[in-house]
């Protein structure tokens, strides 16, 4: 009897021992699934930050404004899943964001079309304050940049320039040397050589050469009378005789040698020669008065420019920046010289009244120089952009027929007495 009643319990026993395990297994489920899916959330964020980092390759720069979007996501994620915190505080919050969101949308917050375009699909929950901090911060557009900074900078560099260019300029001049060139004739032409040495002639038959302390270094005698001349790259130069006695449409050249000769002859084109000017390997001489000839340096004519209007005569050329200038015979007046003609078109925008001509002359700053006749002889100094002006009043009261500005800033002084002079105009 013992024996079954020892038999039964350990059946008993053993059942009960079945049931629990059963049971255990059977509750330990859920665990495995719980597993499961910590492993599976573990895999998707790994494949994320695989695909993030993909995005944030160079080629894939074009999808960067998703990037902040799974960022934000994944931690929010990993936050609510590692610390255990319920995550309707993070839904309130946004739905509250949500909510902000669709009342900046119906004009509580204005959000330009550029700003949506750089923030494209961000996540709700942060894209109120990506807003706030790109509308705080917002780029400015290269365009907006060029079309403004600029413009401040010219207003005020204008201003700067005006006080600089008048203080740049002595009010009266300072004589350094008078030179009598020997005889009454009008002094018409000075010219200076890359080595600083100063031609002068006037409308005597006689060419000198100086140093730029002023001392003669030796003269030519001509038989004609040279008045306008312009000096080559290699210190030879070049003249014309105008509308002086027997004067002729010829260029002719004078080396600092002694060597003269005839360049050109332009019979075919003008009946006289006027003002004359070298550069980039051309010479331009006025004709008449009413024609510029571009001539090579074998004495032929490439092109002609012609005035646009019968009203205006020219007679002096000046060269500013590599710019060619003619300048009016009559009255101050600065006309560009095209591609094709010589427009009328005034460049200058100062007046200079009671002025010659051929008085002007450009120094090494740009700066165009021009002599006024008396009662009130004086040099008169235009800035570059041909905008403003400053006097310089002078001790003599000669007529200027002539300037020029040696290397050392010297400014040369021709007059019609025959006077030359030599003086300082920069402080």
């Amino acid at each position: 009897m013992r024996d079954k009643t020892g038999l039964k319990k350990a059946q008993l026993k053993d059942k009960v021992k079945k049931t629990v395990t059963r049971k255990a297994a059977t509750s330990s489920a859920p665990v495995d699934d719980d597993n499961r899916a910590q492993s599976q959330m573990r895999y998707n964020l790994r494949k994320r930050k695989g695909q993030e980092e993909k995005d944030h390759c160079p080629a894939n720069k074009k999808h960067r404004p998703n990037i902040q979007a799974q960022n934000d996501e994944q931690k929010t994620i990993s936050t609510s899943f590692w610390t255990g915190k319920n995550s309707s505080s993070s839904a309130k919050k946004n739905a509250k964001s949500s909510s902000k969101l669709r009342a900046a949308k119906k004009g509580k917050e204005y959000i330009s079309p550029r700003l949506k375009q750089s923030l494209g699909n961000r996540n709700p929950s942060t894209l109120k304050k990506r807003i706030r901090s790109a509308q705080v911060k917002e780029p400015i557009s290269e365009k907006e940049m060029q079309s403004k900074t600029p413009l401040k900078r010219k207003r005020r560099g204008c201003k700067e320039l005006s006080g600089k260019f008048a203080d740049m300029f002595l009010n009266k001049l300072d004589l350094v040397a008078h030179i009598d060139i020997g005889n009454r004739s009008s002094i018409h032409g000075i010219s200076v050589t890359h080595d600083n040495l100063v031609w002068v002639n006037s409308l005597s038959n006689r060419v000198n050469l100086y140093n730029s302390s002023g001392d003669l270094l030796r003269f030519f005698d001509l038989d004609y009378h040279p008045v306008f001349n312009c000096c080559m790259p290699n210190g030879d130069l070049l003249v014309t005789t105008g509308f002086s006695t027997g004067a002729k449409p010829t260029v002719e050249y004078i080396s600092r040698e002694g060597d003269t000769g005839l360049l050109a002859h332009l019979s075919e084109y003008a009946d006289l020669l006027c003002g004359v000017l070298y550069q980039d390997e051309r010479i331009y001489v006025i004709g008449d008065r009413y024609i510029i000839l571009k001539v090579d340096m074998n004495g032929e004519v490439e092109k002609d420019f012609e005035i646009e209007s019968d009203l205006v005569d020219v007679n002096h050329l000046i060269s500013q920046n590599g710019r060619i200038f003619a300048l009016n015979n009559n009255i101050f007046s600065m006309y560009l010289l095209g591609s094709d003609k010589i427009t009328t078109q005034v460049i200058n925008k100062v007046e200079v009244e009671k002025s010659y001509s051929a008085s002007a002359s450009v120094d090494n700053f740009g700066n165009i120089i021009v002599g006024v006749d008396p009662p009130a002889s004086k040099i008169v100094v235009i800035d570059p952009r041909l905008e403003r002006k400053h006097e310089i009043g002078c001790d003599f009261s000669g007529m200027i027929r002539a300037t020029a500005v040696d290397k050392q800033n010297q400014l040369w002084i021709g007059t019609d007495d025959g006077n030359l002079y030599i003086a300082k105009y920069l402080k």
